[in-house]
Parts: structure tokens; C-alpha cells; sequence
């Protein structure tokens, strides 16, 4: 079938957070594809949540069924339609890098619609360029050389592990390459694929397992591993913090982990120093009080989808009592979050002496719990 390429006039609206929003589109038969030139749009996520969407072509409003176009192949494919319908100039100013690209079946219903199948499909389409997205950041490297350094005194050499969002592997590798073995959990298949596809090239690929599973579904190893399983669990800068609700959490991993085994967390916090001085000192309070909300939504969170911000006592209390508290570390504190990046270039050469002052800053009671995330490891009671 062949992309119908209508007159530019062609008048398009969908129905977003209760409001007509007009988009440029193209359609193949009865699949109806958007691009969002904003990668903070609101409408992408609005459609993706709910699945189901109205559409208005023209004086027609239509009903269907929305998905994220995840395959680059697919994307660009559609991508050529639009520059041929808008033209290489209008093309290059709206859809050259467009943050989302949907398809819309008109007349289906979603099979599955909500915020986790949003969640999957939102990482499923960034898997293929998510280690750019952390290497080409100075702060997010900056996050995963704490974690690793944190994790590397909170667990034995040679361990079990357990690995709740793992991402694109940039932790799993590291894991796998002092010697432990880790069983790997993602939502994302396509995030699964990469982690596997780079163990087999560095070799490492033994002692590696992956399941696609979701953090509040860990209960569901038990039957396959049993209790004390595990030496030691981590999950850091992400999927705990996409979970609406932690409470099946704990319990699950007091069982799988063995006597006194140790679990890591990197989350989220909801009381960051430098965003509140930031915030404060430009009178933003919207973004001020963004971390407060619940969830913090997709815009506010500088992340593509809503998550949930936790702070370091609230965070701790829902872990009693199956765990005690060890190590704590607020990382970064001094230094600005990701989003802020653009503004540390003109530090770059003494951002080793700026990094090296933050790690001092984040292990002090005083700035511990004042992080843009914080690290914590608890202890199986």
C-alpha cells in the first residue's frame, strides 16, 4: 500500500488532555501517521497513555487506535512521506528530527493501552540511541561512574545479582566484567536485545540472563529462583522510579535475596539543592515544585514519560522492615542535573575537580538526602 500524499491544506485535529490539537499528518489507507516536532509535546504522551484517540480529518472525526513507531527502518519510511507531502524546506524546519513518530489505525481498539504500555514503547524506541544519550552527557556518565563505585563496596566479588531496569547495559557490563553473575529485568524487549547483543561481543555473555519484567513483577521469580537466590539486587535511575506503586517490592526482594544480602537503589529524589536554588533564583516556580506532584509528569520530569519522585525517609520507610539502612549518597549535589549540561561546557576542564568536590559533598549528612537522585543501599534484615 502507498502513502495517500494529500494537498498540504488538509486539516487534521486530535483529541489531547481535553483539547483539538491541529497536526500535520499522512495516511496509508486506514493508518494515519504524526510526527511531533517537540520532543516535550504532550500530546504523543497523552495519545500513547490511552491508547485509544479521536481523531478529526477534515469535517470527519474518526476513532483509533494509537502506537509509538519504535523501528528505524519504519520510521524512516514514514519520514520520507511527510517530506514529500511538505516539501525538503518545510520538511528540514518541522520533521527532520521529530521526537515521536505515531501511527493511528482508525477503527481498532488497543488491546492494551495504560501507562506501562506507554513506558514500553517509549523505551523500546530510545534503546537504539540510549548509550549515546548517557556518553554524550557529562552528568549522566557522572551518575553511573557513582553507582558503579557505590555498588562495587556494597557487594562480595563474584557475585548472584539481580538487575531490576537495566537499560541499555551500560551498568550490566561493567557487572558482568568484575565477575558477577547477573540475571538482567527490563520492560523494554529492544533495551533486552541490546544488552544481549553486547555481552556476546565483549564475551561476557556466560553469565547473563534477561527477562522482560517489570519491577513491581519480581514476585514472579520466586517460583523460578526461590528464596535467597540472589546475593544482591540493584536498580538504579529508573525503574523504580517508574512505578506507581513500590509496595510489592520489598517483600519480594527480602525473599529472594540471601541472609544478609545487600540492595541498591539510585532513585529520583524529590528534593534536589541545586533545582531549588536554580528555581528560586529565576522565580520558576512551576518547575520549582515540578518533583513535589505525583507523578511528576512528562514535561516536569525532564524525562520522556511520568515518573515518581521519592525522598530519602520516605523512601527508606517503605523498605522497613524487611531492610535496614547502609550507605547513603546524594549524587549529583553541587553539580547541576542532566538537564543542565549545556551550562557545565564552559567548565569542562575542571570538571574532574568539580566531580571530585560532589562526590565529597554527597557522602556529608548534611547533603546526602539534597541530591538530584540519591544512592542507598539497605541490608537484608
Amino acid at each position: 500500500m502507498q502513502f495517500n500524499i494529500s494537498p498540504v491544506q488538509d486539516h487534521l485535529e486530535l483529541l489531547a488532555g481535553g483539547r483539538w490539537v491541529p497536526l500535520s499528518y499522512v495516511r496509508e489507507g486506514q493508518e494515519v501517521y504524526l510526527a511531533a516536532t517537540d520532543p516535550a509535546a504532550l500530546w504523543p504522551s497523552d495519545a500513547l497513555r490511552k491508547g485509544d484517540v479521536s481523531l478529526r480529518i477534515g469535517e470527519e472525526e474518526v476513532y483509533g487506535s494509537a502506537e509509538l513507531i519504535t523501528s528505524a527502518a519504519e520510521k524512516a519510511r514514514v519520514l520520507s512521506a511527510f517530506k514529500e507531502k511538505y516539501g525538503d524546506a518545510l520538511f528540514s524546519k518541522w520533521f527532520a528530527h521529530p521526537g515521536r513518530v505515531l501511527r493511528i489505525v482508525i477503527g481498532a481498539k488497543s488491546a492494551d493501552s495504560g501507562y506501562f504500555r506507554w513506558l514500553e514503547q517509549e523505551f523500546d524506541a530510545v534503546a537504539d540511541d540510549y548509550d549515546m544519550h548517557i556518553t554524550g552527557n557529562s552528568i549522566n556518565m557522572l551518575l553511573r561512574n557513582r553507582s558503579l563505585a557505590f555498588m562495587g563496596k556494597a557487594f562480595k566479588a563474584n557475585s548472584h545479582l539481580l538487575e531490576i531496569g537495566c537499560g541499555s547495559g551500560m551498568e550490566t557490563m561493567t557487572m558482568l566484567s568484575r565477575g558477577h553473575e547477573i540475571l538482567a529485568l527490563d520492560i523494554s524487549s529492544r533495551m533486552l536485545e541490546i544488552v544481549k547483543e553486547k555481552a556476546e561481543k565483549m564475551g561476557l555473555s556466560s553469565n547473563l540472563r534477561v527477562m522482560k519484567l517489570k519491577a513491581s513483577e519480581i514476585n514472579s521469580l520466586l517460583p523460578i529462583y526461590g528464596k535467597g537466590a540472589f546475593d544482591g539486587a540493584y536498580s538504579t535511575y529508573g525503574a523504580l522510579n517508574c512505578e506507581p506503586s513500590l509496595s510489592s517490592i520489598p517483600p519480594a526482594l527480602h525473599a529472594l535475596l540471601n541472609e544478609n544480602g545487600s540492595f541498591v537503589a539510585g532513585v529520583y529524589n524529590r528534593f534536589c539543592l541545586f533545582e531549588m536554588i536554580a528555581y528560586a533564583a529565576t522565580l520558576n516556580f512551576g518547575r520549582l515544585s515540578g518533583r513535589f506532584s505525583t507523578p511528576v509528569r512528562q514535561g516536569l520530569s525532564r524525562f520522556c514519560v511520568d515518573v515518581y519522585s521519592y525522598s530519602l525517609p520516605e523512601f527508606i520507610s517503605l523498605f522497613h522492615p524487611y531492610f535496614r539502612r547502609g550507605s547513603v549518597e546524594g549524587v549529583p549535589v553541587l553539580l547541576p542535573p542532566s538537564d543542565f549540561d549545556k551550562y557545565l561546557r564552559r567548565f569542562r576542564r575542571n570538571f574532574g575537580i568539580l566531580e571530585k568536590m560532589d562526590a565529597w559533598a554527597g557522602r556529608r549528612s548534611l547533603f546526602r538526602s539534597l541530591g538530584d537522585h540519591f544512592l542507598l543501599q539497605l541490608i537484608r534484615n
